[in-house]
């Protein structure tokens, strides 16, 4: 079986779900277009990168040239022949000038290029060291760190630690060095950090990018920014973690150095165009925020009320209140259509009821009319017996004595047996009945009546009681000389029962008749009795009841609603 639903339940968890799928386009969307985006973001600073590394391997060629070009130059004061001049001399004034002349030739070097920082010359001239210096003002202390470092190594011409470019590691920073060895001589040469950073500086798209330079372990040489560690040169198009942020690594190998030239790009300046992004879902997402409430209210006045308010009224439609019509006020052409329906349907039932409620009615009547016709014949029959009985004795003062108690009883005798009357007048054509039978029976019959105290007001059906008096007279007589009928009638505490007790001192009822009566099966040959019945059923439905019963006599306990003739709630009722 379908487990039912509430329809803004419904309507909730659609919105919820609605939500839910709107999450997941969100985090899809976001993840393809920031992939998108971080793809466009590589190749465009892959390429500048390229270029910019490129630059700076122009430069360092360019200065390499220069040099080399510088040193042989041809002329008599070139710096390859003050070199040699400088091994060999021996003379120390001529020493003194070959030393004063490189120096100057190494300076020209310096100030001419913004790519060296530094020049070192190292020679031997009979064994001894001969170091000759130029650097930039700023640059001093670099030099002198990078000789104090680097000094053994070339003193020892210790060719396997020294490569054409390598990395010093000082106490302060790394420096990059380009080292040239012609014959027993070495110029240290000091790259400029500073001038790859400005170049590889062109490459970045946001002003808190980190451009580095970093060897081919991974170590930094140098950076525009502090970064702990060390860079892996696999994680190029990927993003890394540096400090609290994320970054987009993207670099270049040098040939020539066979240095790793990079740019870390924030993450935050690759995604700002993602923020657009954001902005439009957010005010998606903001636009189903109220949309929710406010059409889980619109759907909850519009529908979920009047769907109620048609179920409440359907429910008391089908208790019985045919009265119920609902307002046509919903601009919902469905729903509109659905009431319209309902009260269609109610007026056509609310007929039909009618037309039925009517036809029992005449039923009813009919029904009533054949029953008092199967009464009035057997009243007749015995009456005319009496008159005849006392015409044969010349009796005619008893005669005008039955006639005149005939003539009243048969007023109560064609009364509608459908309306009910008062108990005080069924006991008073009680009176008449009795006067009749004492005529026919000379005084043997007796009716002792014990009637509660405000019942005699009270409305019965025609004939409730005479029927079994009648009973009574007719059996309890044949079996005694000297016929008693106790008659009582009582109600309940709550007013709402009348218990009537006719009781005679006859021979009681036959058992075929009590168990006849128990099974609500007509008794045949007792028309009368049949007839109370069925005429309290016609009346009072399932809310009377008849128990006949036998002690000493025939017992006959008569339960009905009890009614009064100002009971307003009379017709509602019955």
């Amino acid at each position: 079986m379908v487990k039912k639903k509430n329809l803004q339940q419904l309507l909730i968890r659609y919105w919820i779900g609605l939500f839910v799928v709107f999450f997941l386009i969100y985090l899809i969307a976001q993840f393809f277009f920031l992939k998108n985006l971080t793809i466009k973001a590589e190749e465009n600073i892959g390429s500048k990168v390229y270029v910019s590394s490129s630059n700076v391997e122009k430069m360092l060629d360019f200065a390499d040239s220069y040099i080399y070009e510088a040193m042989y130059n041809g002329s008599t004061q070139s710096p390859s022949k003050l070199y040699s001049s400088l091994q060999s001399e021996e003379d120390p004034v001529k020493l003194l000038e070959t030393k004063s002349a490189i120096s100057a030739s190494i300076n020209s070097i310096v100030n001419w290029s913004d790519a060296i920082d530094y020049i070192l010359f190292y020679t031997q001239s009979d064994n001894e060291p001969i170091w000759i210096e130029s650097a930039n003002g700023r640059h001093y202390n670099d030099k002198k760190e990078v000789k104090t470092l680097i000094k053994d190594q070339i003193e020892q011409n210790d060719d396997s630690t020294l490569r054409r470019y390598m990395v010093v590691k000082g106490t302060r920073q790394n420096y990059m060095v380009r080292i040239i060895k012609f014959e027993q001589s070495y110029f240290v040469v000091g790259v400029s950090t500073q001038e790859i950073l400005n170049g590889l500086s062109e490459a970045a798209t946001s002003d808190d990018s980190i451009v580095f330079a970093a060897d081919e372990n991974g170590d930094i040489i140098v950076s525009s920014a502090d970064i702990s560690g060390s860079i892996n040169v696999l994680n190029e198009g990927q993003y890394v973690e540096i400090g609290e942020k994320s970054y987009l690594q993207t670099g270049y190998v040098s040939d020539r150095t066979g240095y790793y030239f990079g740019i870390l790009t924030s993450k935050d300046s690759i995604i700002s165009d993602l923020w657009v992004f954001r902005i439009i879902f957010a005010c998606i997402a903001i636009a189903l925020l109220i949309m929710a409430p406010v059409s889980c209210l619109i759907v909850s006045r519009k529908l979920i009320t009047p769907i109620n308010l048609f179920a409440g009224n359907m429910n008391r439609f089908s208790e019985g209140n045919l009265d119920i019509t609902m307002e046509d006020d919903s601009n919902i052409s469905e729903l509109s259509y659905l009431i319209k329906t309902f009260n269609n349907m109610a007026a056509r039932i609310k007929k039909l009821k009618i037309e039925k409620y009517e036809a029992e009615l005449e039923s009813q009547k009919a029904t009533m009319q054949y029953l008092q016709q199967q009464i009035k014949p057997h009243f007749f029959a015995n009456t005319l017996n009496i008159i005849y009985s006392l015409a044969q004795r010349r009796d005619f003062e008893t005669i005008q004595r039955l006639s005149k108690a005939i003539v009243n009883y048969s007023r109560y005798m064609f009364y509608d047996t459908r309306e009910l009357v008062e108990l005080s007048k069924e006991l008073d054509y009680l009176d008449c009945y009795m006067e009749i039978q004492e005529i026919r029976y000379v005084k043997q019959i007796k009716v002792d009546l014990n009637i509660e105290d405000g019942l005699r007001s009270a409305l019965v059906p025609p004939f409730l009681i005479l029927t079994f008096v009648e009973n009574s007279v007719k059996y309890a007589f044949s079996t005694q000389k000297n016929c008693l009928i106790e008659i009582s009638a009582h109600a309940d505490e709550k007013k709402e029962y009348i218990t009537m007790i006719i009781k005679d001192n006859g021979g009681g009822y036959p058992e075929r008749i009590i168990k006849a009566y128990d099974g609500k099966i007509n008794v045949e040959g007792h028309v009368g009795l049949n007839n109370i019945r069925q005429r309290l059923k016609l009346i009072f439905d399932d809310k009377a009841s008849i128990e006949l019963k036998n002690e000493e006599g025939a017992v006959t306990i008569i339960k009905i609603p009890c009614i009064t003739i100002n009971d307003s709630d009379f017709e509602d009722d019955f």
